[in-house]
C-alpha cells in the first residue's frame, strides 16, 4: 500500500563541518576528488538541482543496471540515498529515490509496520500522521518542515515537498546507536534517519548515511554467488555451501533417469513408481524412480537448473542432494511435445550411511555462505540416516546484531531422514546477515551450533 509513496522523500545530507572539494563539472558530468565515480547525464541534473552535496553525499557506485520491483533499471547509489531512472515518467518523477529507511529496517527484522503506534490525537509541537501512526515532533518536527523538494520555485516548504524528501515517519523517537558509534536520539522516516545531536548545539538535528549503511557496508554482504546452469555443476556448488565432497555422473544411471523424465513427461505423471501400463514405462526407467528425486513443470520455460533449485527448497529432496556420501549420481531432463518438464536425479543407488563420516551435521544454508533466498527458506541439519533423531532444547534465529526473527521447529522430517528443521515464520529479510543457533543433543552428547549466512538483495 505504501508504493504510492515511492516518490516522496529523498534524505538531506548531514551537516558538512569541513566543506569538501567543489566538484570538477563538465556538460552533464559531475567528478569528485575524495571518491571515484562521477554523476552523469540525467542523474548528475537530478543531483545538482534538488540540493547535491548536502542532500544526497558523494556517488558510492558508478551508474549499474538492477532489477528494482521485477524490472531492470538504471540506478546509482549515493551516500544517503539511491537514484533510479524511470523514463516512463514525466519530469520530475523520472528520477525516484530508494525507501531505504524502510529498508533497513526490514533487514533489522524490525519492520516498521510491528513499531509501537503513537495515540491518533494532536499536541503541541507535534504532527500527527495518520498513514503509519506516528507523532513528528520539537526538533524533528521543524527539520521535517524546514526541508523538503522544490517543485514550484517559492520560497519555503509544503507538506507535499518535505513528504517528498523524507516520506513519512515509521517508527516514534528512541535512543539508538548509529553506525558511526553515536547514541542519540533517533528516528525513521521512509527515506531519511533523523539523529539529535545536542553536543553539536541545540536542536541540531544530523541525517543518517543511509546509502553507505545499506549498499557500501551492509555487515560485508557478499553478492550473491552466480550458479552454474549445468545440473551437475548446479549440484556441487550447493554441495559446496555445505562443505561437502562433488558428485561424478554415472552414464547409466543418467540414462535411467533421463527414461523416467520422460515416462513423467509424456504422462504427466509425477511418481516414485511407474505404471507398467502407460507408454514409456521401462525397467530401467523404474530404477531411477524407485531411488531418485522426481519432478515435473509445465509451460516450456523450465530448464534442468530448476528442477535442482526446487529439490534444495524441499527438505526432504534437499537432504538426498547433500548427503556427504553422494559420489555417484545419474541425471535426466525430458520436455514433452505438451509442454510438460520431467526431471530425476539418483540419489540411493550408491547409498552409504556414512557412518564414519566426521562432519555430522550437515548445515544448510552453509557457513557464510551468500545468496540465500528472502523467503521462508527451510534451514536444515541433518545426521546419517538410520541414526537417531535429535533433541532440540533451544533455537535462535535472529538478523545478525539486530532482532529475532520467529520461527517454527522440528525433528520430524519427511522421507525417515533424522535432522532439524528450522522454518521462518516470514520471509528472510533481504541483503541481511542471519544468524542461526541450535543447542541440543545427538547420541546423548550435547551440542550448539551457531552460524551465519547471508540473504539475496
Amino acid at each position: 500500500m505504501w508504493r504510492w509513496f515511492r516518490w516522496y522523500g529523498l534524505i538531506i545530507g548531514m551537516v558538512w563541518l569541513v566543506l569538501p572539494t567543489l566538484p570538477a563539472q563538465a556538460q552533464n558530468r559531475i567528478c569528485f576528488a575524495e571518491v571515484p565515480d562521477c554523476v552523469e547525464g540525467r542523474f548528475a541534473e537530478y543531483w545538482q538541482q534538488n540540493g547535491g552535496l548536502p542532500v544526497f553525499g558523494f556517488p558510492i557506485s558508478p551508474a549499474f543496471e538492477q532489477e528494482v520491483e521485477g524490472r531492470r533499471r538504471l540506478v546509482q547509489i549515493f551516500e544517503r540515498n539511491r537514484f533510479e531512472l524511470h523514463p516512463e515518467n514525466a519530469r520530475p518523477y523520472d528520477v525516484l529515490l530508494g525507501r531505504l529507511g524502510d529498508d533497513l529496517l526490514q533487514r533489522r527484522g524490525t519492520p516498521w509496520q510491528n513499531e509501537p503506534k503513537a495515540p491518533a490525537t494532536q499536541q503541541p509541537g507535534c504532527r500527527y500522521f495518520a498513514p503509519t501512526q506516528h507523532l513528528v515532533c520539537g526538533a524533528f518536527l521543524q527539520y521535517w518542515q524546514s526541508h523538503g523538494l522544490d517543485f514550484d520555485g517559492r520560497r519555503g516548504f509544503s507538506e507535499a515537498e518535505s513528504l517528498a524528501l523524507f516520506g513519512l515517519p515509521l517508527t516514534e523517537p528512541r535512543m539508538e546507536t548509529n553506525s558511526s558509534g553515536d547514541t542519540v536520539l533517533t528516528q525513521w522516516f521512509e527515506r531519511a534517519r533523523f539523529e539529535l545531536h545536542p553536543q553539536l548545539g541545540p536542536n541540531v538535528v544530523l541525517l543518517g548515511l543511509l546509502g553507505r549503511e545499506a549498499f557500501a557496508t551492509p555487515g560485508n554482504i557478499a553478492p550473491p554467488p552466480v550458479l552454474p546452469s549445468n545440473w551437475l555443476e548446479r549440484l556441487n556448488a550447493y554441495r559446496a555451501f555445505a562443505g561437502l565432497a562433488p558428485a561424478q555422473e554415472d552414464a547409466a544411471l543418467s540414462d535411467n533417469c533421463w527414461q523416467h523424465a520422460r515416462y513423467m513427461a509424456e504422462n504427466s505423471h509425477l511418481t516414485h513408481d511407474q505404471n507398467p501400463s502407460l507408454p514409456y514405462a521401462s525397467p530401467a526407467g523404474q530404477i531411477c524412480a524407485q531411488k531418485g528425486n522426481a519432478w515435473m513443470g509445465w509451460g516450456a520455460v523450465w530448464q534442468p537448473a530448476d528442477a535442482i533449485d526446487s529439490w534444495m527448497e524441499s527438505i526432504g529432496h534437499r537432504l538426498w542432494l547433500l548427503y556427504p556420501t553422494l559420489q555417484r549420481t545419474g541425471f535426466g531432463f525430458y520436455t514433452a511435445a505438451n509442454r510438460v518438464q520431467g526431471a530425476a536425479l539418483d540419489v540411493l543407488s550408491y547409498f552409504d550411511e556414512g557412518v564414519g563420516y566426521p562432519g555430522w551435521p550437515v548445515r544448510y544454508p552453509g557457513p557464510d555462505q551468500a545468496g540465500v533466498p528472502a523467503t521462508t527458506y527451510p534451514i536444515t541439519l541433518h545426521w546419517r540416516y538410520f541414526g537417531n533423531t535429535p533433541v532440540v532444547t533451544a533455537t535462535d534465529l535472529r538478523v545478525a546484531g539486530g532482532a529475532a526473527l520467529p520461527h517454527t521447529v522440528s525433528t520430524d522430517l519427511p522421507a525417515g531422514h533424522k535432522g532439524i528443521v528450522i522454518v521462518p515464520a516470514q520471509p528472510l529479510p533481504a541483503r541481511a546477515t542471519i544468524e542461526v543457533t541450535v543447542s541440543g543433543s545427538y547420541d546423548g552428547r550435547p551440542f550448539t551450533y551457531t552460524w551465519r549466512f547471508q540473504t539475496k538483495p
